[in-house]
Parts: C-alpha cells; structure tokens; sequence
C-alpha cells in the first residue's frame, strides 16, 4: 500500500509500498517531514476534540428540535454540515503539514523543491483509484495540493543550506 501516517501520540507508519514512489531520500524526506508536522502540531487531538463537539453539538441540536416536525430534517442538515466542516478542517491540516514539512525537510539538510516531484509522482501513483469529489474528501486535490507547496516554497527555502 502507498501509504504513511501519524498515530495519536507521535508515532509515525511507513509503509514500504510507498518507498518507490518516494524514489530517493529527498522524496522519504518530504513524507516524514508531513507526518512529522501532523505529530507537532497534534492534529490527531484536534480531530478528536473536532468529533467530540461534533457530537455533542449533535445530541444539543437533537434535544432542542425534539418537539420538532422538522426534527429529522434538522438533525440530518446538521449531521451534513457538521461533516462537511469537519472533512474541509481535515484538508486544511493536511495542507498545514504540507507547508510544515517543506521546512523540516530543508531543516534536515534535503532541498524543498524536491518535494514537487514527490507529489507529482504520488498522483500519478493514485491516478486510477477512485477518489470522492474533493468536498467529501479528507485530501487536497493533487493540483491544489501542489499549487499551494510551490506557494509555501518560498519560506521553506530559508531554512536550506547547501
């Protein structure tokens, strides 16, 4: 599988399905730079806590329209809503782990622009799996996932040194 993760807690899975596509240190460089920025900036407890008020706000939103001829409607708008909110929330961490790992990577020693590469290489990898309509996903599109690291390029550049 062409695959890495954070776990809650820190620590981060690898799988060897992905070695080839990250092709050279530079490319594994770019994948533990992103996993490493989901551990310090604890996205996995901000999804937790996401899915808590979620849930909570669901059983407020219940009670309140109980009495409701509408209730199942209400309920249901909001159970959209609510996980439309929380799938966008998912797209903007993988984004902020994006830019987070450009800066670790350079930080190691391993040039950022490299990293366009690695994403290039992991569309085409994915380009024949089916992929939800990029409101129902938990992923930037490739394209807009690239667009926005060539965009953080710059920032990262100023932590590598030759």
């Amino acid at each position: 599988e062409i695959n890495a993760w954070c776990m809650p807690g820190g620590k981060i899975a690898v799988y060897t399905g992905i070695l080839p596509v990250t092709k050279d240190e530079a490319g594994l460089a770019t994948v533990m730079g992103h996993e490493v920025a989901h551990a310090i900036a604890q996205h996995s407890a901000e999804r937790a806590s996401q899915m808590q008020a979620a849930q909570v706000g669901g059983a407020l939103v219940g009670a309140a329209s109980s009495n409701s001829k509408y209730a199942d409607y209400i309920n249901q708008a909001y159970g959209i809503g609510g996980q439309l909110t929380i799938l966008k929330y998912g797209r903007n961490q993988e984004l902020e782990a994006d830019k987070m790992g450009l800066s670790f990577m350079a930080m190691a020693g391993y040039n950022p622009n490299t990293a366009i590469g690695f994403w290039q290489r992991m569309a085409q990898a994915s380009a024949g799996s089916q992929k939800p309509p990029a409101f129902l996903s938990t992923h930037p599109t490739d394209q807009s996932r690239i667009a926005q690291i060539q965009r953080d390029l710059p920032e990262a550049m100023k932590y590598y040194k030759k």
